[in-house]
């Protein structure tokens, strides 16, 4: 068998340039290998030995087991807004529950982003509170303590009348 020159594989010269340069390449780059993973390792070991940052302790304390009373309640009410248990979405107020210390006002800033008056009631706790469309602000009282149940009277979506959660909810006066 006769081979030609041009037929065979070629092996790199040791002694090119093209040898050398590739070589010098793959130095350095294991070089800078081995210094990243000096460097990974000696931050690992640094940042595990420091102490965390503190962080502030954020406690509440309810003085004599009372529940804590907000003074400003801030709330809005809008048609369809809260999706109900039959995939609707139903009428609603962004909170139904309320925390009042008997005798003491707390004042409730109501925005009613619908087109119609919409109602806190509660015969029981004596309030009757009717919140205009737009943004409003109400005095809340409730002169003795209890639980109370409040509901819109105003007419408007059945379920959402009927649901806790929707447009009715608590008053816990203590």
């Amino acid at each position: 068998m006769d081979f030609e020159a041009d037929d065979r594989p070629s092996e790199p010269d040791p002694s090119s340039s093209e040898h050398k340069t590739s070589k010098f390449t793959v130095a350095v780059l294991g070089a800078v290998a081995v210094v990243l993973v000096l460097i990974g390792t000696d931050v690992a070991l640094v940042s595990g030995a420091q102490q965390p940052k503190p962080r502030p302790i954020v406690q509440v304390v309810k003085m004599s087991g009372a529940p804590a009373v907000q003074p400003i309640v801030y709330l809005t009410v809008a048609p369809e807004i809260k999706p109900g248990p039959d995939g609707k979405l139903h009428d609603a107020f962004t909170v139904t529950n309320f925390q009042v210390h008997a005798g003491q006002p707390i004042k409730l800033v109501i925005n009613n982003a619908d087109s119609v008056p919409h109602s806190i009631n509660s015969p029981t706790a004596g309030v009757n509170i009717v919140a205009k469309p737009g943004v409003h602000s109400y005095s809340l009282v409730v002169s003795r303590t209890g639980s109370f149940e409040w509901y819109c009277m105003m007419p408007c979506d059945p379920f959402s009348m009927a649901t806790v959660g929707y447009m009715r909810g608590y008053i816990t006066s203590v």
